[in-house]
Formats: structure tokens, C-alpha cells, sequence
């Protein structure tokens, strides 16, 4: 009875914690994923290991993520979310802390690469498509707004970590970071967590039960009333050429960063400064993420991934011909910025907005795959045109061409339609743990 007598104590509706509780995980998750390049240095230092070896740790991570996500999404599903998210923060945060203890080279690769990477993909999946349970009318607002939590890790903790580094030294610094992140994400998630506004006795966005399905259909574009099974989903076009989008884009986002700023700086822009182009990315991306979060509730999902993917299209080409100008650079990390921020998580509202809640964190475990297969991919790909070239123009084409296609595919896109049985949305079964 205790997750039923919470909301009404509160004078606002509950979404809105879930909201808080998903940007702060969203916060420290990534805060730690971003500064492992920051330990990697004095690892290197220590071991005498290469960048290739220490990176391939993050290669290893990145597969592990992407094949873990199906199965977070669930296992969410069967337990329910508050037990998968705080087993999550223990993989996440244990996982970082364990790197700590590393003493060969196969350490960081289970530590870092395996056992964080696992709880990382429950950190997202998870929390993602319970705060889209949450909202229906105001989704692309929550959802979208929620990432800029993402900015808010690489703003203040990344910093925090090079100091703890200087001061403390690396294996102290990552310990402790990441007993935090286990505080911060797997008790924070499990004390406020909850499944779906149903088993609190609440209607989604906060409504009034009699007025909520008249009031969506008339303010929410595309928006269907059916929780689809997962294998049902996946058959059908629309599912496949989401995730055939999402592919694209992940591929491209992923990619994009790791070799604009050595191409700029190899046409002569001095490294300090080209580097401060991610500074204006942060601040853009959570421009971008209130933005498009407005758009995305007025317009609807598919119009904002089209917006935001033909955008980054638009900075992936300028990036080809860009001269070595810091101002023109800084002027294409806005535009980058701005469209990114608006960008991945509209692909979860769009999964939820076609496919029902029900089984959403599952279906967007898939769509983190194939995601993970294009943002594993493509870094490869492009890393050997480099190497075949000489230069990165022929990379940077290649991605502007990968974002491209993530925006060409969405536009095909449309509403699926029922194949077999279907079920109206409404109050669902008992599942996991509601309380």
C-alpha cells in the first residue's frame, strides 16, 4: 500500500518524480561512462598499456550494452523496474569501482567492458520507458527534457573527476565515483521507481480518468490505443524501419565526435580550441532537448526525428567542407548541438506511441540494439576509411551519408496496423513489483 499513499501526499502528479528520478540517473550513468576517457591516461601511465588496448575496453563495453539491452528491457518486464534499475546501479557503479582493483589488462575488459556495461544498459532502458509510461499527452517534454541530465554529467562531474584524479590519483578517484553512482542510481531508482501510473491508482499525464481518452486522441499525433506483443511489434514495417533509423542515426552520433575534432585539428585549428567545440555541444544538446521536447508534443515524434536527424544530416555534410575557421567550427557544433539533443530519446516516445506501454521497455531494449550495432559499428568503418585514406573527408561523408539515411527511413514510416489480436490500453495485469 505504501507505492498508493505516495501521490497523494504530493500536490503534483508523480510522472514528474520519475522525471527527476530518470534525469539524475541519467546524470550519474553517464557522468561515469564519459569519464572513463579521463582514467584512461593515468592507466596507461601505470601499465604502460596503448590507447588501442585501453580503448578496446570501450569497444568491448559498447557490444555488452547493446546486447544486454533486450534483455534488461525484459527482464524489467518479469521483476519489474525498481529491481532491475537498482541491480543496474550495483553493475554500474560496482563494475566502476572494480576498475580500481585492475592490475592486468583482461580486468578492464570484464570490469569496465562487461560488468559495467550490463548495468549501464538497464540504467537506460529502464528509467526511459517508465517515464513514457508516465506521460502520453506531455511525453516528448519528459522524455526529451530528461536528457539533459546527460549534459548536466559532462558539465559538472567529468570535471569533478579530473580534480579527484589530480588530488586523490585514479584508482581512489574511480571508487569512490562509482559508490556514488550506486547511491545515486540503484537507491534513489528503487525507493521512487514505480512501474506505471495504473498500479499507483493514477492516470497517465495526471488527468481525469474521463476525460483522458478524448483529450489524447485529439492532442497527441499518431498516438494508437493498443499494447502490442513484442513478437507481434517486430514483425511488422514500421517497428523494423524505426529500428533501421535508429541504427543510422546511433551509428552517426556515435561516430561523428570521434573524428570531427582530429580532422579540424589536423587542417590546423589548435587541439585546446577545437576541443572546446564539446563545450558548445553540451550547452546546445540541452537547448535542443527543451526544444525539441515542445515540438515533439505539438508536432508528434515522427516530424521531430525527421527535424532533428535532417538537421544532423545537414551538420554531418558541412563538416566535410569545413575550412580550418574556429569560428565556422563553433558555429557547427550549435547546429550539431541543437539537433542532437533532440534527437535519440524521440525514438523511445515514437516506440511507445506505437506499440502501447505494456511491453515498451522491452521493444525499446531491441531498438537499443540496433542502435548499439550501428554505434559499434560505423566507428570501425570510419577508423578504416581514415586509415585507407589518409584523411577523414571520406569518413565524415560516409556519416553524413549514415545520417542521411536515418532521415530517409523515418519519413517511410507510418502508424503500424494490427496483424492479429489486440489489446486496448487500460489498466494492466499485475506484474513485477508495484509497491
Amino acid at each position: 500500500m505504501a507505492g498508493r499513499s505516495i501521490p497523494k501526499d504530493l500536490p503534483f502528479y508523480y510522472g514528474w518524480v520519475i522525471f527527476a528520478v530518470t534525469f539524475l540517473i541519467y546524470m550519474f550513468m553517464y557522468g561515469l561512462r564519459y569519464s572513463v576517457g579521463v582514467f584512461f591516461t593515468p592507466i596507461q601511465d601505470e601499465f604502460g598499456w596503448t590507447t588501442a588496448m585501453t580503448a578496446s575496453a570501450v569497444t568491448v563495453f559498447f557490444w555488452v550494452y547493446a546486447v544486454s539491452a533486450p534483455l534488461v528491457g525484459n527482464l524489467a518486464e518479469r521483476i519489474g523496474v525498481r529491481r532491475v534499475v537498482f541491480v543496474g546501479g550495483l553493475l554500474l557503479g560496482g563494475g566502476g569501482a572494480l576498475v580500481s582493483f585492475v592490475q592486468e589488462l583482461w580486468h578492464l575488459y570484464l570490469f569496465w567492458g562487461v560488468v559495467a556495461a550490463i548495468g549501464a544498459s538497464a540504467l537506460y532502458v529502464v528509467p526511459t520507458m517508465v517515464l513514457s509510461k508516465f506521460f502520453i499527452r506531455k511525453r516528448g517534454k519528459a522524455v526529451g527534457w530528461s536528457s539533459v541530465g546527460v549534459s548536466a554529467g559532462q558539465a559538472t562531474l567529468i570535471p569533478a573527476v579530473a580534480i579527484l584524479i589530480r588530488e586523490y590519483g585514479w584508482r581512489a578517484a574511480i571508487r569512490g565515483f562509482g559508490l556514488v553512482v550506486v547511491a545515486a542510481t540503484s537507491v534513489l531508482g528503487y525507493l521512487l521507481l514505480r512501474e506505471d501510473p495504473e498500479s499507483m491508482g493514477l492516470q497517465v499525464d495526471g488527468e481525469n480518468p474521463g476525460k483522458m481518452k478524448e483529450e489524447i486522441i485529439k492532442d497527441v499525433p499518431d498516438l494508437l490505443f493498443f499494447d502490442w506483443e513484442p513478437r507481434e511489434a517486430m514483425g511488422t514495417w514500421s517497428f523494423r524501419l524505426v529500428a533501421l533509423s535508429y541504427f543510422f542515426a546511433i551509428g552517426g552520433i556515435i561516430s561523428i565526435l570521434t573524428f570531427i575534432v582530429p580532422h579540424m585539428i589536423r587542417v590546423g585549428i589548435n587541439p585546446v580550441e577545437a576541443g572546446g567545440a564539446f563545450g558548445v555541444i553540451g550547452l546546445m544538446s540541452a537547448v535542443g532537448s527543451f526544444i525539441f521536447g515542445i515540438f515533439s508534443d505539438r508536432f508528434g515524434r515522427k516530424a521531430t526525428i525527421v527535424a532533428t536527424t535532417g538537421g544532423l544530416s545537414l551538420s554531418f555534410f558541412a563538416s566535410t567542407i569545413l575550412p580550418p575557421n574556429l569560428a565556422l567550427l563553433y558555429g557547427w557544433a550549435l547546429l550539431y548541438g541543437l539537433t542532437y539533443g533532440g534527437c535519440p530519446e524521440q525514438y523511445a516516445a515514437i516506440t511507445a506511441d506505437y506499440f502501447g506501454s505494456r511491453y515498451s521497455t522491452t521493444l525499446f531494449g531491441f531498438l537499443t540494439l540496433a542502435g548499439g550495432l550501428g554505434g559499434g559499428l560505423f566507428p570501425l568503418i570510419g577508423g578504416w576509411i581514415v586509415d585507407f585514406t589518409g584523411a577523414y573527408y571520406a569518413t565524415l561523408l560516409f556519416l553524413a551519408c549514415s545520417m542521411s539515411l536515418a532521415n530517409l527511413t523515418i519519413l517511410t514510416v507510418n502508424p503500424p496496423h494490427r496483424l492479429e489480436r489486440s489489446h486496448r490500453i487500460g489498466p494492466n495485469p499485475p506484474r513485477g513489483d508495484t509497491h
